[in-house]
Parts: C-alpha cells; sequence; structure tokens
C-alpha cells in the first residue's frame, strides 16, 4: 500500500512532523483499512516515511518511521515503550502518578498512557492505535513493572474525528477502582471514570512551583476538576481555598482530596465559571491568589479567535477580583494557542483591567509529557504566575 503526496507537500513529512493532513496526498495504490500501515512517497516516488492511514480523517496520515525498510512489527513497538519508559525512571522516584507514554511525542500516534499506583488508564486516541489495542496492551504490561490491571478509557473529540466510538473497560488484570496516589509529598484520590484519565498529570510541576506563593492567602481555585491546585495551596499554607468547577462529580472528588489532608474548602461553587466570576464580583468577593486551569477552549483552528476572547475574558475578570499584591496562575491547554499568543492575550486584559501585572514565572507541561522539536503542537500546556499590584 502506497501513498502518494501532491507536488512540494512533502516538506514538514520530511521534517519529522508526523501529521499529514488530506490536502497533502495526491492518490493512493492500494484500498487500505482504517489504521493501516502504508508507504508514502513523493510525487516523483521517493521515499518520505511509514505511517497509519485513515481515510475519513483530515489528518490522513500519523507518520511513524522515517527509514526505509524498516518494519513497524512488534519488536518495533517494543522499541518505542522501551524508551519511553527510559525517559520516566526520574519522575518514579518522587510520584506514583505520571504519563507512561504521549502519543506522539514517544512514538506511536494516539496512545496515550497514565500511571496512577499499580493501575495504567490508556487512550487509543487514533484508529492506528485503535487497530493495535491488543499488542499494545500486552507490550505495555510486560514493559513497566508491578501493575496490577490496566484499564482503557477511550473517549473524547480525538476518537469521533477519528470515526471511532468510545471504548472503556478493562484489558489486562484486575479493575482499578478508586486509586490514592502521592504526587509532591501530597494525597489524591483518583476515578479512572471520571474525565481524561483522572488526573492531570501535567501539572504536577507547576502544582509545586506556584504552591509557595499561595501559602497565607485566601485562594480561588477556577476549574479545579478534582482539587489538584486547591490541596497543593493548603499543604504549602493558604489560609482558605474556594473550589469552583461546572461539574459536581468533579466538586465532590476535590473535597474528599482536601479531606484526605485534614481540610475543608470555604466555598464550593458548582457552575459556569465566566458567570461565576461576575458573580462572585458583583457581591465584593477579592482573592489574595487565584488558578485558572480552564479545559481546552480551542478546539479547532475555526475555534481559534473566539478561544482567545475567551481567555482574556477569564483573566480580565480575575485581575477584578484579586487583591492588590495578589497572584495569578493562568494556563491554556489548548495547543493552537502558543505561549507568545497567550502572553498577548494576558496583556491585553492587563491593559483593560488597568492594574500593573508582572510575569513571575512562565509554567509548562511535567517532563513525562515531552515535545518534540518537530512537532511543536505537542507543547500545549502554558501557564504564566502572575504577581498583580
Amino acid at each position: 500500500m502506497t501513498v502518494f503526496l501532491a507536488p512540494g507537500r512533502e516538506k514538514l513529512a520530511l521534517n519529522r512532523h508526523p501529521w499529514v493532513f488530506s490536502g497533502a496526498v495526491a492518490r493512493l495504490e492500494g484500498t487500505p483499512s482504517p489504521g493501516e500501515v502504508v508507504e508514502v512517497r513523493t510525487s516523483a516516488g521517493a521515499f518520505v516515511a511509514s505511517g497509519q492511514f485513515n481515510p475519513t480523517s483530515k489528518i490522513r496520515l500519523r507518520l511513524l518511521e522515517w527509514k526505509e525498510g524498516v518494519a513497524i512489527d512488534e519488536g518495533w513497538y517494543q522499541q518505542r515503550l522501551d524508551e519511553a519508559w527510559a525517559l520516566r525512571q526520574p519522575v518514579t522516584a518522587e510520584t506514583d502518578a505520571y504519563r507512561v507514554f504521549f502519543s506522539e511525542s514517544d512514538g506511536i500516534p494516539g496512545l496515550i498512557a497514565d500511571r496512577f499506583g499499580p493501575f495504567l488508564v490508556v487512550q487509543f486516541l487514533t484508529s492506528g492505535a485503535d487497530r493495535e489495542k491488543q499488542r499494545l496492551t500486552e507490550l505495555l504490561a510486560r514493559t513497566v513493572p508491578g501493575l496490577e490491571g490496566i484499564w482503557e478509557k477511550s473517549d473524547g473529540d480525538g476518537r469521533r474525528l477519528e470515526g471511532l466510538a468510545n471504548s472503556e473497560g478493562l484489558l489486562w488484570g484486575k479493575a482499578p477502582g478508586e486509586i490514592e496516589i502521592r504526587e509532591n509529598g501530597n494525597r489524591y484520590l483518583v476515578d479512572p471514570s471520571s474525565q481524561k484519565t483522572g488526573f492531570y498529570t501535567d501539572q504536577r510541576d507547576n502544582r509545586r512551583l506556584v504552591a509557595p506563593w499561595l501559602a497565607g492567602r485566601r485562594v480561588l481555585d477556577a476549574f479545579t476538576f478534582t482539587g489538584g491546585f486547591a490541596v497543593a495551596a493548603l499543604a504549602a499554607g493558604a489560609r482558605s481555598v474556594t473550589l469552583l468547577d461546572s461539574s459536581a462529580d468533579a466538586l465532590a472528588q476535590a473535597r474528599r482530596n482536601l479531606a484526605l489532608g485534614g481540610w475543608k474548602p470555604e466555598e464550593v461553587l458548582e457552575g459556569d465559571a465566566f458567570q461565576l466570576l461576575r458573580d462572585l464580583r458583583k457581591r465584593g468577593d477579592s482573592y489574595g491568589a487565584i488558578v485558572l486551569d480552564p479545559p481546552k477552549l480551542a478546539t479547532s483552528r475555526e475555534h481559534l479567535e473566539k478561544a482567545l476572547r475567551g481567555y482574556k475574558d477569564l483573566n480580565l475578570q480575575a485581575l477584578k477580583l484579586i487583591e492588590s499584591g495578589g497572584y495569578i496562575a493562568t494556563f491554556s491547554c489548548s495547543g493552537l494557542v502558543d505561549f507568545a499568543t497567550f502572553r498577548e492575550v494576558i496583556a491585553f486584559a492587563a491593559k483593560d483591567s488597568g492594574r500593573r501585572v508582572d510575569v513571575i514565572r512562565q509554567l509548562h507541561q511535567a517532563p513525562c509529557h515531552p515535545i518534540r522539536t518537530s512537532m511543536p503542537e505537542a507543547e500545549y500546556l502554558k501557564g504564566l504566575l502572575l504577581r498583580v499590584v
């Protein structure tokens, strides 16, 4: 099976960017099924790479291997997993919750694997990864020591765009139930049936880095999910924490995570953060520190401008709630929003607020979420710790 690219459309692929969009494909020899490995060649017939083909996705090809003649077999997949596992070794000494495999950045598009204690929660988000589900599950069980079970939580827009239905259930070993993990000296409960894989391991370092600035302050943790930043704040000596999220289930889990450390929230707010931030302002509230960690607002390029307006509005409302000398930790997990653009959005919000805002620290995704230089989109999480005067 061979895919030939349109003239001049091979440059990104030759530079090892793993995505080839449908508009770059000129013709196809054979009839590969979704996820099947094909050869990718230039219009003149020169070898470019081997990749997984999906006839219905806008990302028509997910490239795997750039050396001609290399078989994409069990040994090839095992090598990718071994390389990824070696990269995580420094992390395993400090926590038992981390990303074991990060899709294209680790060489297998669509495979996400997060470790929580003795369990893996995995996602197969592309047709190619889904096609190899059984083999990858067996290899993960062989590669990662000390596992008791592997649970699948394959859902979200990624699978829908690939033409795949959601899939959840036990793949290997025993089902996890609720899992207790440790991170930065704190304890959390993880429910794999909740959003994504159940816990945001990409924010691990940021929770540690931001916490000292939250000590002694009244903190608003917006988009708290299961209370990751709230627990870190209270452990660092925050005076109080208010939890805000649109999900009642997430807020219930956040309260339970606070209770593990012997804490209770000052207030729990359920609803739309855009409106609740305005409501807090109207009732005269103010905070010594605010964490803004919204879900991905830019889901496609068509929605980018609207997302940027959303980020500006969120941060402007936070700037109206923060005390003088207070701190805001603000984030974007939209891969389509680069760091320079995010900083620009914050600058516009600061200008409209009429307040002086200083950047204290730039924040990034944890190292168990590596970024290939050939794929800048993998740097999806960016954040800023701000002081507001």
